[in-house]
């Protein structure tokens, strides 16, 4: 047991391509995810403003966006120049003020504001549909109260009059819109479940013929189920102290924590045996290094799409709910939202992961296959 296990080390040491994608691409990886997404908070976010009314009132509202610290106004004078920033992304979204809108509101008619916005970026589109509610709400309690400081002549009355009841929405997860706090929490997690998943492969692989950097190199297995055993412990254990170091990050940027430590390191360990078990089915299957990897990738390279963090579950169509279902980091993430952001009871996240379970399912059958492959060699 001793010798395998020294053997196994060995072999890992020697494998320049396995210690890169063990050690140097997660931590890599991580610090530019977050030197990308440090901005905690999202500031001027560019938008287009075409003013086909030029009035006062108009003048007001552009003053008004441009105070906003959320919004960075860029004018145009032609609405087709206008829809091309925004389907090139130069602007993020297009107001547009359209003729006799003073006219209307002293007609007291509706008047006529047109917000075009990309529908794509789901978090951006929020934070600008947000900045731009709060200030058309401003706007609208100004021009009320101006037109009940005509019709009554009493200011206290007049600001009564123009001021509705709202109500105070409190968010419980992320109270700050916090970008940072927002994204990494779900980055990071998906781009360790495809780590885990490649490196599993790439573990059982350099048992094979040109994997990395080592060329024509070829082991006679002996004793398969301990080396594979080894191999599992050596992937899980790297793994779960990579998670580690993951939660004490969020930990130390001060993410809330009000759930249970224990049901999290659980959810860690189940995730990774179950990433564990896909990547032997998959390299049990093909049987090619090179294809398993990829096809390992296309599975979970995507997750960040599908796990219903950056976009609704329920408003997936139903392919996408589908592969977020086959994805162990969904079950993975909402467990985790439960603990860490509203300290959900335990029972109830034990059994989101016991769905994660299910996928160990996998590395039994991938066992079988790999082992009847060795016997073969």
């Amino acid at each position: 047991m001793i010798e395998i296990i020294k053997l196994e080390l060995k072999h890992l040491l020697q494998n320049r391509f396995l210690l890169a994608m063990y050690f140097v691409m997660p931590l890599f990886c991580a610090v530019f995810i977050y030197i990308t997404l440090q901005n905690e908070v999202v500031r001027k976010l560019p938008i287009g403003l075409l003013d086909l009314d030029n009035t006062q009132t108009t003048r007001d509202i552009i003053f008004d966006i441009n105070a906003s610290p959320v919004l960075e106004s860029r004018f145009y004078t032609d609405l087709v120049q206008a829809q091309d920033a925004l389907s090139t992304k130069e602007i993020y979204a297009l107001v547009v003020f359209q003729k006799d809108l003073e006219k209307d509101i002293i007609l007291n008619k509706v008047p006529k504001i047109v917000v075009y916005y990309n529908a794509q970026l789901v978090f951006i589109g929020k934070n600008i549909y947000s900045a731009l509610l709060q200030i058309f709400s401003t706007v609208n309690i100004k021009l009320k109260f101006k037109k009940h400081l005509v019709e009554s002549k009493n200011t206290t009355l007049a600001l009564s009059s123009s001021i509705n009841i709202a109500p105070k929405f409190t968010a419980l997860y992320n109270k700050n819109s916090n970008f940072t706090q927002f994204m990494l929490p779900t980055l990071l997690p998906c781009l360790w479940q495809l780590f885990i998943i490649l490196c599993m492969i790439g573990i059982i692989a350099s048992d094979e013929s040109d994997v990395g950097f080592i060329k024509n190199k070829q082991n006679r297995i002996k004793d398969f189920h301990l080396h594979l055993s080894i191999k599992i412990i050596i992937n899980s254990v790297i793994f779960f102290i990579w998670w580690a170091v993951m939660y004490l990050a969020f930990y130390h940027l001060g993410y809330i924590h009000n759930g249970n430590i224990n049901i999290l390191a659980l959810n860690a360990v189940v995730t990774i045996f179950a990433y564990n078990s896909i990547g032997i089915f998959i390299y049990a299957l093909i049987g090619s290094h090179t294809r398993a990897i990829s096809i390992a990738a296309v599975y979970a390279a995507p997750s960040l799409a599908f796990v219903g963090i950056t976009y609704p579950i329920n408003n997936m169509e139903v392919f996408a709910t589908f592969w977020g279902e086959i994805l162990p980091i969904t079950k993975y993430l909402l467990v985790y939202i439960q603990q860490a952001s509203y300290g959900v009871d335990s029972l109830a996240s034990l059994k989101l992961i016991s769905y994660n379970l299910i996928f160990l399912l996998f590395g039994i059958l991938g066992i079988l296959i790999y082992k009847k492959k060795v016997a073969l060699l």
